[in-house]
């Protein structure tokens, strides 16, 4: 099977085709790990090459009731263990972990056919977003190399974007999939929190703000991994609305219907959008209005920027300390910060002063997002943002220079830095611009509501997405909606790397 029949199929077209015995798992199979070969030394999206693993596959193509046997797939090297390969999570100081046991959504992927051959890059720790780390090295967009692919789920769409698989794991804790998918010019989907377990690892993460879910060419692909993923919704920590009665892929058969849009196009941690994202951001709304839908300006009546801010850096400070304990705990060592990025180590620090007040005060903040978009979603379908306030960054411009990161390992190397880091004027630029960027996604993950990145327009060669959310449990609506515009508007090309 050459690259250009390859591409041709998604997920859900490929198993077809092996199914059929029109061409063997393994003619696929390496179809896609050529591709990988000649696209991953220009793109560096690959954490673990796990070829091996997939030669040893032992799925049935003839078997019904695995809808995706055979099609080649990749894991996020981040909350998807799969037993005895490495989890690393971005980072230096996880490179000898072994995944004892399989994650449930992983098993889920693995009883569904798909044929698991190695895990994408990530930021550390997955809370980045942009994926340029001291392990793997940077991570590059496939539309332009010198621009990144996005962050977390970075390694995921542009492996997906350069047409290394048809669909690959992600996760969002605060726009990680959407904001690659927005980067890389692929579909993604973030899922209503709770619709898939983390069991029987981790009950949650990021205190709920995170999903998981994929990154796609196809829309139909998101719909059926998506049924996948909820087989594993009863060991979920979170309530969620049950799937429809036939699963999200039959629903795409129905009729999208005359949607009430809400828009909103300024961004709820401050800030304005750049050109780029101003004209994708009117072309997606001529799109809508030639769809024939109803639109109206509005927007959840979310928490002060202020407050947002405070609470989605507590969380994710706090949790990051909790990781760094956790980590300590299990191998019974005291671990070196030297093995963390100084930004990480930062973060730590941190979010060791977080009082346990302010931290059921963070957590309060989010469930009153939920309360909030219960409250909206009573009288619009969908919700309709850019994914991001600018198109794509340079690789380098969302980390802190080299310079400074040097200076902060030297100082984390001499001093305890408790006193330095609480309200250091460089560190609190740096985590406002970070909210500024994720300033469509974030309060989406507090709330918990589904929200997919569509890429419908192009900015100076690079793709710009367009965000949707719908009420929790509705992932259907968003689905419909995507399909009808990748009707409307076809987006599955693959970029000739530059």
């Amino acid at each position: 099977m050459n690259f250009q029949d390859y591409i041709r199929y998604d997920a859900v077209g490929l198993a077809e085709l092996i199914r059929k015995k029109e061409v063997s798992a393994d003619e696929v199979l390496q179809a896609a790990l050529n591709r990988l070969d000649e696209v991953n030394p220009k793109l560096n999206l690959l954490a673990h090459d796990l070829r091996e693993r997939a030669a040893a596959w032992q799925g049935s193509s003839e078997n019904a009731d695995t809808p995706l046997a055979g099609v080649p797939f990749l894991l996020k090297d981040l909350l998807a263990d799969w037993e005895g390969a490495p989890t690393w999570s971005g980072s230096r100081m996880m490179q000898h972990y072994i995944a004892k046991q399989n994650s449930d959504l992983t098993q889920a992927y693995l009883d569904a056919g798909l044929r698991v051959f190695g895990k994408t890059t990530t930021p550390e720790w997955g809370a980045y977003p942009v994926t340029e780390t001291e392990i793997y090295g940077i991570t590059r967009n496939p539309w332009h190399l010198d621009y990144t692919a996005g962050g977390s789920s970075g390694g995921a769409a542009a492996a997906v974007a350069s047409g290394v698989v048809p669909a690959a794991h992600g996760s969002d804790g605060g726009g990680s999939i959407r904001l690659p998918a927005h980067n890389c010019g692929v579909f993604g989907l973030k899922p209503t929190r709770g619709r898939s377990s983390y069991a029987p690892n981790a009950s949650e993460a990021w205190q709920g703000l995170v999903c998981d879910h994929v990154l796609t060419r196809s829309v139909r692909d998101s719909a059926v991994l998506l049924d996948i993923a909820a087989q594993t919704q009863e060991r979920a920590l979170y309530a969620c609305p049950p799937p429809p009665e036939n699963g999200f892929a039959d629903s795409l058969k129905q009729e999208t219907g005359r949607l009430k849009i809400a828009f909103w196009k300024q961004t709820w941690f401050g800030g304005s959008n750049d050109e780029g994202t101003e004209a994708a951001f009117a072309h997606s709304l001529k799109l809508m209005q030639d769809a024939g839908h109803e639109l109206e300006e509005a927007t959840p009546d979310f928490a002060p920027p202020e407050q947002l801010n405070r609470a989605a850096r507590v969380i994710v400070m706090g949790e990051t300390a909790k990781l760094f304990y956790q980590y300590q705990y299990e191998t019974g060592q005291k671990l070196p910060h030297r093995l963390l990025e100084p930004t990480t180590w930062a973060m730590i620090v941190q979010g060791r002063q977080i009082s346990a007040g302010e931290m059921a005060w963070a957590r309060d903040v989010m469930l009153a997002q939920e309360r909030a978009a219960k409250a909206f979603f009573t009288r619009y379908d969908v919700l309709m943002t850019p994914v991001c306030p600018r198109t794509t960054p340079k690789i380098g411009e969302m980390m802190p220079p080299p310079a400074a990161q040097k200076a902060m390992r030297l100082l984390f190397g001499t001093l305890r830095l408790g006193f330095l880091l609480k309200n250091n004027p460089f560190l609190e630029k740096e985590a406002a611009a970070a909210l500024q960027y994720v300033g469509y996604t974030s309060p989406l993950n507090m709330s918990g509501n589904p929200a997919m990145s569509v890429p419908l327009y192009r900015h100076n060669g690079l793709p710009v997405g367009t965000q949707f959310a719908a009420a929790h449990g509705r992932e259907d609506t968003l689905l419909r909606l995507a399909v009808q515009l990748e009707q409307i508007q076809p987006w599955a090309e693959i970029p000739q790397l530059v």
